[in-house]
């Protein structure tokens, strides 16, 4: 997922130039054409701003201090569930079924300013290391990473992998400043093979490949409001889609194909084939990077808020809340991304 706080964020310094009215209510529209506003604090950290969210990165990088990454050998056989801590420079792992479940592992090794996770077809966790310029990958049941793909000069927020191990990573900015992109990285290669790029592009976000391998990208133009952009499988060449009512979100697919990305409403958008207009259904579920589990009966969200930090789960055909967890996550470490992984097939 992306780096920007879902919902209201609260105090906490930088958090404070995050912080919408506390008394907004929940779905509350927001001005998709709002203007961009963007800080950069003495840290060197950047601080952009887009109606209701803020993307961070850059300035300090953000470690687990001196945590060691861990994992219950019974969480092996689990459906595990991640959640990334950009400000705690961690990754949380939880089993997926319970109730306020506590970590049955950590993810710390080489992990700097962790964001945007995704877990491929073959249980491998991807991260977006944002403030270390690349993306690092651990094998299910790891603690340490198999692999560093390098991403030089460029602030990775949000990560994605197509059926034929292609990796794709969505760029917020490059370290000089806008414009963002996205760099791709064939199978086993360590060093980019590409970018995927539009000249609208100003801040890219949000990443997603549906079932056919086509690239979809959520991003700010340089005028307009936010749009998405599709890239057809193996080409570097994007069509902006005629959708309406987006906005900075990482995008995923149901089983039906559907589109699901939060929406401006502050809700989350399940748009139908072929994209146009606005979505065909809405969840009353706001946050970050849905989740959703392979019988796409449940999606999963991370609360991205300072002053109430979680990862939620709900019914994905009614948005009953079925599951909150706080667990392992605080004020000063909360959850930006989550990414399910079912038991491997023994």
């Amino acid at each position: 997922m992306s780096l920007w706080s879902s919902r209201c964020a609260t105090a906490l310094g930088v958090a404070a130039l995050a912080a919408c009215s506390a008394n907004a209510p929940l779905g509350a529209p927001q001005d998709s054409n709002a203007a961009v506003s963007s800080v950069t604090l003495p840290s060197g950290e950047h601080v952009i701003r887009i109606g209701q969210r803020v993307i961070r990165f850059g300035g300090h990088a953000r470690h687990a201090g001196l945590h060691r990454s861990w994992i219950a050998p019974a969480g092996k056989k689990k459906t595990l569930l991640y959640g990334s801590s950009y400000d705690g420079g961690f990754v949380n792992i939880y089993s997926a079924k319970g109730n306020n479940q506590q970590p049955i592992g950590q993810l710390t090794s080489d992990l700097t300013s962790p964001q945007g996770m995704f877990v491929d077809r073959h249980h491998h966790l991807w991260v977006a290391n944002t403030n270390a310029f690349n993306v690092v990958a651990f094998k299910r049941g790891a603690t340490t990473p198999f692999t560093t793909l390098n991403d030089p000069n460029y602030y990775p927020i949000a990560v994605a992998v197509d059926h034929a191990g292609t990796v794709y990573a969505a760029n917020a900015e490059s370290t000089t400043g806008p414009p963002g992109n996205v760099t791709f990285w064939t199978k086993g290669s360590t060093n980019p093979s590409g970018t995927l790029t539009l000249p609208s592009f100003e801040i890219v976000l949000g990443i997603g490949v549906d079932a056919n391998n086509n690239v979809y990208v959520s991003f700010v133009p340089t005028s307009g409001p936010p749009a998405v952009v599709e890239f057809p499988a193996g080409s570097q060449t994007g069509q902006v889609l005629p959708i309406a009512d987006t906005t900075i979100s990482q995008i995923t697919f149901d089983n039906n194909a559907d589109l699901v990305m939060e929406d401006e409403y502050n809700t989350l958008g399940i748009w139908a084939p072929p994209y146009y207009g606005g979505p065909s259904r809405t969840l009353p579920i706001f946050g970050n990077s849905p989740t959703l589990n392979k019988k796409n009966s449940d999606v999963w969200i991370a609360y991205a808020n300072f002053s109430d930090p979680m990862i939620e789960e709900y019914d994905y055909n009614t948005g009953t809340l079925l599951d909150t967890i706080t667990a392992g996550f605080n004020g000063a470490a909360i959850p930006y991304d989550v990414a399910l992984d079912p038991p491997e097939k023994l």
